[in-house]
């Protein structure tokens, strides 16, 4: 396996430490401003959503189509017209409504992680413990005649 700097994605890349204080200050500041820009985007485009979310539903057919399928007229507004459209969406295999719709319902987040092989941990806790000589009679045999367990190689 080629070593991290020998990547082609990484040749024209610079340590930090090796430039100027200057260079490398205003290289974090842009990252930081761009950081700051995007930020603003999405609370805007948030905001904006809400505000529409929030605005009623004038097409007459839409609120007899929501009428329909068993909602009130108190609760027909833009929202559920949007989640209306990624439901659908997500039904005819659209992959960025199925990607919204598991985020909004909580099902995006990835299966918990099997557990590790129980068998070989108890094993391994087992092995951890002193081995009781009572339970061996070989051992209890041999402290009874006080031999040496222990054979020596003949030299």
């Amino acid at each position: 396996m080629a070593a991290k700097k020998d990547r082609p994605q990484n040749k024209n890349l610079k340590p930090f430490g090796t430039q100027s204080l200057e260079i490398e200050h205003e290289i974090r500041s842009k990252g930081g401003k761009a950081s700051q820009a995007k930020r603003k985007f999405r609370t805007e485009q948030a905001y904006l959503i809400g505000k529409y979310a929030g605005t009623p539903i004038l097409d007459k057919r839409t609120i007899a189509k929501f009428e329909r399928m068993g909602f009130e007229n108190e609760e027909l507004s833009k929202a559920l017209e949007i989640t209306h459209a990624i439901m659908t969406g997500a039904r005819k295999g659209d992959p960025r409504m199925i990607d919204i719709y598991l985020r909004l319902t909580g099902e995006d987040q990835p299966a918990p992680k099997p557990p590790t092989n129980n068998l070989l941990d108890a094993l391994l806790e087992n092995t951890k413990e002193d081995v009781s000589t009572d339970d061996l009679p070989e051992v209890r045999e041999a402290a009874e005649f006080d031999d040496d367990m222990v054979e020596s190689p003949e030299i």
